[in-house]
């Protein structure tokens, strides 16, 4: 590997105090190359072992001992490495003698009649290939969930990152982290903070890289990276694809135990049913056109209508596994959730009602971006608990900002994108957003989709409260009247029964179950049983119905699901 070059000037040190000072950083740090001065000669890490003020410098050449017949054969060899952001190199060194050290190539040579240092901040990454896995926790603020991943370059100055797609509405550029956490596979870890500075999903859509900027690095911290930095570059010639795997392994990728899961894995791959892991195709879509919208794209309408399509065509083939499913995604973000949800149930709703295809289609990819609008806010606002009046303008700004990027697709019908898209968030007591319409104004699809939407918010966790059972989503129903329609209330209820598939119940016999299949009268007809109170990592039993289920005992209660966001 040769290090970066640039065509700054090198200042020239011949002051014996200072080289020793260099030479001591060096050897502490880590990250010392021999550069070879012939043309055809590469740079090989090595360890400088040892600095004789004045005398000599000793090197350990293990893992490179091809490289000690040359030095002592009276090839031109020079030292370099960086020092704190400032690239240093030696004289041509000379007088080479090997050392009796048992098992190690070890050589001296003689003092450096002088060194050279430039000062620029590395810009030089050490990449990791795929066989060298380095785990990374990143949360951006204290009670934030963290996300998981994998380390895929690092340098000095700051690392790049690769995550689930499923992370990208939550990350953006120039957001400050709290925490990065890399953990090597010899269990080493390093804690540090950092900023965003540029992220971009994979071709397909399942992963996102971002590159973050370090902050605050203190001195510790900063000889830590170099020594990681350096064993990265060694590990990486020994296992890359034109790596000699005769040399010793860094120490650092010499497991100390099992490894966490990496991201390479599918989104959703570990999602509790087989419809489940299906939907999550639309989550991967979902979670990449937030990251277009952000970054001032416009909804396509070739991809909006195939995953339209998609959906549809589950629901159709198996509608109560997709209401079951809907509950499943527990690794995406709580605004993917939702937007899922709420199409599925207002698509079904739709086609309760006998309206036609290309209808409820539009009514269906209205519903699955209705709220991206939000990603489009700054952070901060969308996760205050309280709003002042200007905050609730600024915040309302999410319906507007949403519905110029869906000037291409054409196939929507203007009455569905108006009412679904547009006031969705309208109350009959003119108490909604953005224009403040009331019941006169509002039509028949604009008020289901209101329900529908409330019912699946208060199901969730918000800033400003806990999220609700369904039961006491239902008995608030009663009391807002004044601000949504009490018929499709009802007919929700109704349509969904009064414990919907997805539902967690607690039986008398004691026993926990997530309703799965209910009869024409919204009575339990199936249930899968379970030992958690969450669908993530969860096992579920197989189907209990019949008199299995009859065994379970009555319900006791509707039990609130741990939160999965």
């Amino acid at each position: 590997m040769k290090m970066a070059q640039t065509d700054d000037a090198y200042a020239r040190i011949d002051n014996p105090d200072e080289c020793r000072a260099l030479l001591e950083q060096l050897c502490e740090r880590g990250g010392a190359q021999l550069e070879g001065l012939a043309p055809d000669n590469s740079s090989v890490p090595v360890l400088l072992m040892e600095v004789v003020a004045g005398r000599r410098l000793i090197l350990d050449l293990t893992t490179v001992p091809a490289v000690a017949a040359h030095l002592e054969a009276g090839q031109a060899w020079r030292l370099a490495g960086w020092v704190a952001g400032t690239q240093l190199r030696s004289a041509p060194l000379g007088m080479w003698q090997r050392l009796a050290v048992a098992g190690r190539v070890q050589l001296a040579c003689a003092w450096p009649e002088w060194l050279e240092t430039r000062h620029r901040r590395s810009t030089f990454r050490a990449r990791l290939n795929t066989h060298m896995v380095v785990d990374v926790e990143v949360q951006m603020g204290a009670g934030d969930r963290p996300f998981h991943g994998r380390l895929r370059d690092l340098s000095l100055g700051g690392c790049q990152v690769e995550l689930p797609a499923s992370a990208a509405p939550d990350l953006q550029v120039g957001q400050d982290l709290q925490r990065l956490g890399l953990r090597f596979p010899n269990g080493q870890q390093l804690e540090l903070r950092g900023q965003i500075r540029h992220r971009r999903l994979n071709a397909g859509w399942q992963t996102l890289r971002f590159g973050c900027a370090f902050a605050a690095l203190g001195a510790a911290d900063e000889r830590r990276l170099w020594f990681y930095v350096r064993e990265i570059e060694r590990e990486s010639a020994r296992s890359g694809m034109d790596g000699d795997p005769s040399r010793m392994p860094s120490p650092l990728f010499v497991p100390a135990g099992e490894a966490a899961p990496g991201v390479q894995r599918p989104h959703g791959l570990d999602y509790a049913t087989p419809m489940a892991r299906r939907l999550a195709r639309l989550a991967v879509y979902l979670n990449g056109l937030l990251v277009q919208l952000q970054q001032g794209s416009e909804i396509d309408p070739a991809q909006l209508s195939w995953h339209c399509d998609f959906l549809l065509g589950l629901l159709h083939e198996e509608r109560e596994a997709v209401l079951f499913a809907v509950n499943c995604l527990v690794d995406d973000p709580p605004l993917i959730q939702h937007c899922i949800a709420v199409a599925t149930r207002l698509s079904d709703l739709a086609r309760s009602r006998g309206l036609p295809p290309d209808l409820v289609k539009s009514i269906c990819a209205c519903a699955l971006v209705h709220d991206l609008g939000k990603g489009l806010l700054p952070p901060s606002l969308v996760r205050s608990d309280s709003f002042d009046d200007g905050q609730r303008t600024a915040f309302a700004q999410h319906v507007p900002l949403l519905r110029e990027r869906l000037v291409r697709c054409k196939w929507l019908a203007e009455a569905v994108i108006r009412g679904v898209v547009e006031e969705i968030n309208e109350r009959l007591d003119g108490s909604g957003y953005p224009r403040g319409l009331g019941a006169g104004q509002l039509g028949e699809l604009a008020r289901i989709a209101a329900v529908v939407d409330v019912i699946d918010a208060m199901g969730r966790v918000r800033p400003d409260r806990a999220e609700q059972t369904i039961s006491s989503v239902y008995r608030q129903l009663i009391g807002r009247e004044g601000q949504l329609d009490k018929h499709w209330c009802q007919y929700y209820a109704r349509h969904f029964g009064l414990v919907p598939i997805g539902s967690l119940v607690r039986f008398s016999a004691g026993g926990l179950g997530w309703v799965e299949r209910l009869d024409r009268k919204g009575a339990i007809l199936q249930v899968r049983l379970t030992d958690q109170p969450s669908l993530r990592g969860a096992t579920l039993s197989a189907p209990i119905s019949g008199s299995e289920l009859a065994a379970l005992g009555p319900i006791e209660g509707i039990v609130l699901p741990e939160a999965s966001d």
